[in-house]
């Protein structure tokens, strides 16, 4: 049923790594992951934000999907879409940075996607790759750290 499906979105995914452990989070229509040098223990978790920080509980039994099958193999680089700067100036300039970079990125790809998905993005510069065909997905990637990385399907048009 449909509450089981959609069960996964309230928790985020911990895998060990080598050198810590992988946060996998997604909300069904995109996908972040980032791996960090802190290491948790591997399960699926519910946060919780207090004081600004994420807490973690006990590890829930719950399936979480199978990730890796949604990001995309064969990709082509777009561009780059620069959110570095976004955070300074007073809302206005802000908001025309952002505005800016939003249309680097549409001229890049074509796509329209999601302007809040590229706003939840870290404040990083990112390299865009697309994947064609039957099943388009954007794919960007931290140019600082590939290990962090966003998969998101565009609106249609």
């Amino acid at each position: 049923g449909g509450k089981e499906n959609v069960l996964f979105t309230r928790y985020m995914h911990i895998e060990n790594t080598r050198s810590g452990s992988r946060i996998v989070c997604t909300d069904g229509k995109r996908l972040h992951v980032a791996n960090i040098d802190a290491h948790i223990t591997a399960g699926n978790y519910q946060p919780e934000i207090k004081d600004n920080c994420i807490v973690f509980r006990n590890p829930v039994n719950i399936v979480f999907p199978s990730w890796k099958c949604i990001v995309p193999e064969n990709v082509k680089l777009k561009g780059t879409l620069n959110l570095k700067e976004l955070g300074t100036g007073t809302k206005s300039e802000r908001d025309e940075k952002f505005s800016s970079a939003y249309c680097s990125f549409l001229f890049d790809t074509g796509l329209n996607v999601n302007i809040g998905f590229l706003k939840d993005l870290a404040s990083a510069e990112w390299k865009i790759f697309t994947q064609s065909g039957k099943r388009q997905l954007v794919m960007l990637e931290n140019i600082e750290d590939k290990n962090q990385f966003a998969v998101f399907v565009p609106l249609a048009a």
